[in-house]
């Protein structure tokens, strides 16, 4: 795979992530639960200010993209979290797995691993 088909996808992996935030944002506070809601909307936000204001945050494209899976990760917890207390089966499992793996894909595409993976 190329480099720039790798790094579209990425790109909309995070715009879908922070979607599916939204809406699971917006679904906790029309349901009466306002903190947790709020707190996954605002998660949910910064991602695309991540993704289309990196220029003006000093970042370069591929530090805010990895900045975006340490971002996304604690709201896919409360996300899966929020699911397994409204009795979802297997919901909460497929966010908590999605909560694992996304800082292990920031590390992944960071240059540290590459580091290490060139001195073993």
């Amino acid at each position: 795979m190329k480099k720039r088909t790798a790094r579209q996808l990425e790109f909309a992996l995070h715009i879908l992530t922070a979607v599916v935030l939204a809406l699971k944002g917006y679904s906790e506070v029309t349901q009466g639960k306002p903190f947790p809601g709020l707190i996954i909307l605002g998660i949910a936000a910064i991602v695309p200010v991540l993704l289309l204001l990196w220029r003006p945050l000093k970042m370069t494209p591929k530090q805010a993209r990895i900045a975006c899976y340490y971002v996304e990760s604690p709201a896919m917890f409360l996300t899966a979290y929020m699911l397994y207390l409204e009795g979802r089966e297997f919901h909460p499992y497929l966010f908590l797995i999605a909560a694992l793996l996304y800082p292990a894909a920031g590390f992944i595409s960071s240059k540290k691993f590459k580091r290490i993976r060139k001195a073993s």
